[in-house]
């Protein structure tokens, strides 16, 4: 629950740090959590076992590039007439689309992932629709995809959803042909916007969901940030204490020497190279990035990868960092942290590294890449 200004800029902190540098700006999921803070509304979340198993649930979220606006970008706005936004809280707009869609008032609404932005902002839709959030998510980390969340492994329908954008445009996708087409088309969607658009999907049962979700996850978050705030303040190390409470390590600690990127079908790519320092002098970490990091080679050699986390921080104070933000010259840290729901078969089937092209590398958990 988020009773002050303070819980409330340690559970956005916390919930970028298992952003893995993607999951949505924080400074734009703070701002709509502010306002819903300063409003009086109520900002908690429950166990997903308080809800009936006949009750309603769907997911909301932001799709859409993180790449910054280049001035090609801007001048194709301008084209376009995007001159003034005209719905403040874009997934409010599509959850009530949902609803009407399918003739259900939903009960509670899931976060699709952790994340600067698809973490707080589902949040700030439940409290400024009174409805209630889960103290869950879909995939327990940030993931470039929807396609890639766990219903689709359990088999819940993707469609209909929802898609809204800050200029009026609303497009209810009725069917598609699978869970990678859903996510095409609402890239699409995202890609004229210019900027993410507010989705609503993956409407289901509380019975459903209860085997479907991470269970946790947004008192984690809150947790997390409150630990790597106090660990700043008291002199002591951010990024351990990061690691500590998301039972991970620190894999290294450097100097952002490269950062190449591309925004491309309504995603950003990164190429990211860290120079070593202190224990890790003169060795070199490399990151390779869609929306999230999912890639590294350590001194040339696969290392971390996806579906575990990478999450980079700045070393001083343990901040969070997205990929959007990095910059050449900036000390990070540098988290992993296991995630074994997705090593099955199926699960490194959407989120192992031949998911994203990389068909030569095999997945290795992180713990058997450390020794």
């Amino acid at each position: 629950m988020i009773k002050t200004i303070t819980d409330l800029d340690d559970f956005v902190r916390g919930s970028t740090l298992y952003g893995t540098g993607g999951g949505g700006p924080q400074v734009m999921g703070k701002r709509l959590l502010l306002g819903s803070f300063e409003e009086g509304k109520d900002i908690s979340w429950i166990d997903i076992d308080a809800l009936d198993d006949d009750d309603w649930v769907c997911t909301a979220f932001y799709m859409g590039s993180i790449a910054p606006l280049t001035d090609q970008d801007r001048e194709n706005m301008e084209a376009l007439g995007l001159k003034e936004r005209v719905e403040s809280r874009v997934l409010v707009r599509a959850v009530k689309e949902l609803e009407k869609e399918l003739g259900v008032e939903f009960s509670a609404i899931v976060p699709v992932e952790l994340g600067g932005i698809n973490s707080p902002a589902p949040v700030d839709a439940a409290a400024q629709m009174g409805k209630k959030v889960l103290d869950a998510d879909l995939a327990g980390r940030a993931v470039p995809e929807v396609a890639q969340t766990l219903p689709r492994i359990n088999g819940i329908p993707i469609a209909p959803l929802t898609c809204c954008d800050a200029w009026g445009n609303v497009i209810v996708i009725k069917e598609t042909h699978g869970y990678d087409f859903a996510e095409q088309l609402g890239k699409m969607v995202s890609i004229p916007a210019y900027e993410p658009i507010g989705m609503a999907c993956f409407a289901m049962k509380a019975k459903d969901a209860k085997n479907t979700v991470v269970r946790g996850t947004m008192t984690r978050n809150l947790e997390t940030g409150k630990a790597v705030r106090e660990a700043h303040e008291k002199g002591e190390d951010p990024a351990e204490a990061f690691a500590k409470i998301a039972g991970g390590h620190v894999v290294f600690r450097g100097v952002v020497s490269r950062k190449e990127w591309e925004s491309r079908g309504g995603y950003m790519f990164v190429d990211l190279e860290v120079e070593g320092s202190k224990e890790y002098i003169d060795q070199h970490f490399k990151i390779w990035a869609k929306n999230e990091n999912h890639l590294s080679w350590l001194n040339g050699e696969t290392y971390i990868m996806s579906p575990d986390l990478l999450q980079c921080v700045y070393e001083d104070n343990g901040d969070p960092i997205t990929n959007t933000d990095i910059q050449v010259g900036d000390r990070v840290a540098i988290v992993a942290i296991a995630h074994p729901l997705y090593r099955t078969e199926a699960g490194l089937k959407i989120m192992g590294p031949v998911h994203y092209g990389f068909k030569d590398i095999v997945y290795v958990p992180m713990e058997e890449v450390m020794k």
